[in-house]
């Protein structure tokens, strides 16, 4: 009797013994079909129909979570295409609206309706600029999955950026200076950067006054900084939570912009593997762009 004990509980033994490897190894093809993209499914190495049974329940909630999330990013495609053509087909009819009312505007011969005029203008310049917040958020994204890194002469471009917005930052009578350093070149990503640029500068035209400095210099032997500097009627409270999405220095609407701005800009920025600041000293509002000269890799 007890040589019959022994013999069973040996023959437990080494059935559990085999539950656990088999336990084991379905544990491990799990973790690395989680942690990896895959379409690969469990098997079993036994003919036993407990473990085929939970080989066939994980491989049916594999398939299902797969497919799930197929059409989520699916849905999201479809989302984000919707809103890239519905930003496009507004921003046309928008554009055309700015441009007769400021036209009307030129026209008018007395005052009576100047502030109704500058109302009009003003809102839709308002919806201009978040129509372009969500175009740059679109772009964003896209750009998140791939960046289109070429060789890119930042001077030039920030050059050719000012010389773009000239006639706008001297109708508002801003006095403008400008120190770049030539040829300060690396490999990035042109679209991300330029966008960084309008940003910047749209900035100014909404918020400046007077004096505005923009430069680009060396900051050490690895770093290179761009800085766009300008006074500014103290209308907003700069802090280092004015660049968090949708936090505002208050309630108005003004500072919620800006802090959209920001955002976006601080976005951008971090995307091409830089650093973005912003502060106030006295009734100066500083921006500071920085990169590494190192180059972003394709």
């Amino acid at each position: 009797m007890t040589l019959f004990l022994m013999i069973i509980c040996i023959i437990l033994i080494g059935i559990i013994g085999l539950m656990v490897v088999e336990i084991r190894r379905i544990n491990r093809e799990l973790r690395y079909i989680n942690s990896h993209d895959t379409n690969a499914e469990v098997t079993t190495n036994t003919g036993w129909p407990l473990f085929s049974k939970l080989a066939q329940a994980v491989n049916y909630s594999l398939n299902k979570t797969r497919t799930a999330r197929i059409k989520q990013i699916d849905q999201e495609k479809q989302i984000k295409q919707m809103l890239t053509n519905l930003t496009h087909d507004i921003r046309t009819p928008l554009t055309v609206a700015i441009g007769y009312i400021q036209l009307l505007d030129k026209q008018r011969h007395d005052d009576q309706n100047k502030k109704e005029y500058q109302r009009i203008e003003n809102n839709l310049m308002e919806v201009n600029y978040y129509l372009h917040y969500l175009m740059d958020f679109n772009l964003l994204q896209e750009k998140n999955s791939q960046l289109s890194i070429s060789e890119v002469n930042i001077s030039e471009t920030l050059e050719k950026e000012l010389f773009d917005y000239y006639d706008d930052l001297t109708a508002k009578g801003l006095q403008v200076a400008i120190d770049i350093r030539p040829n300060v070149t690396i490999r990035t990503d042109k679209t991300l950067l330029e966008r960084v640029f309008q940003n910047l500068i749209s900035n100014i035209l909404k918020y400046a006054d007077k004096q505005v400095t923009i430069s680009l210099q060396e900051k050490d032997e690895n770093h290179f900084e761009i800085v766009f500097k300008n006074q500014t009627p103290a209308v907003f409270k700069l802090d280092s939570k004015l660049t968090d999405r949708f936090v505002t220095a208050d309630a108005s609407r003004t500072n919620q912009s800006v802090g959209l701005g920001l955002d976006i800009v601080r976005s951008l920025v971090t995307t091409l593997g830089g650093k973005f600041s912003v502060n106030s000293e006295d009734d100066q509002y500083v921006a500071v762009l920085t990169f590494r000269y190192k180059e972003l890799q394709s």
